[in-house]
C-alpha cells in the first residue's frame, strides 16, 4: 500500500510538470470550425479583412433584412459568425466586431442588423 501511495504522488509530480504546446490551427486540426474557412481575402476571424487584419463588420450589406419575418430568411447563407436573437432576450456582452447580431422584435420580423 504504500509503495503505491509513494507511485501516485510520483506520478502526479512529474504530471505537474509537463508543459502545453500551441494548439494547432490547420483545418485537418481538432476543433476547427466548419464554415470558418479563411481565404486570401478573408480577416482572422473569417470575416472581410479590411487589409489590417482586422475583420470588418458585414452588417451594413445585410440592412435589406430589416422589415423581413425571420423564418423567411435563409440563416445558414449568413456570414459567420452570426447571432439571432428577439429584443429583450438574454445575451452575452462579449464584443466581436466581426459577429453579424440580427435582432427580431416580438413578431418574429427584423428590426436591426449590427455587429458586435
Amino acid at each position: 500500500m504504500m509503495r503505491f501511495a509513494a507511485f501516485l504522488l510520483g506520478a502526479s509530480l512529474l504530471a505537474g510538470c509537463q508543459t502545453l504546446t500551441a494548439p494547432e490551427t490547420s483545418e485537418d486540426a481538432p476543433g476547427y470550425t466548419i464554415g470558418a474557412e479563411r481565404g486570401p481575402d478573408t480577416g482572422p476571424s473569417g470575416g472581410p479583412d479590411t487589409g489590417d487584419g482586422e475583420a470588418r463588420c458585414p452588417a451594413p450589406a445585410y440592412q435589406v433584412l430589416v422589415g423581413q419575418p425571420i423564418g423567411e430568411i435563409h440563416t445558414d447563407s449568413l456570414p459567420s459568425p452570426r447571432r439571432i436573437y428577439s429584443t429583450g432576450d438574454m445575451v452575452t456582452m462579449d464584443h466581436r466586431p466581426d459577429r453579424l447580431n440580427i435582432v427580431t422584435g416580438d413578431d418574429g420580423v427584423v428590426v436591426e442588423v449590427k455587429c458586435g
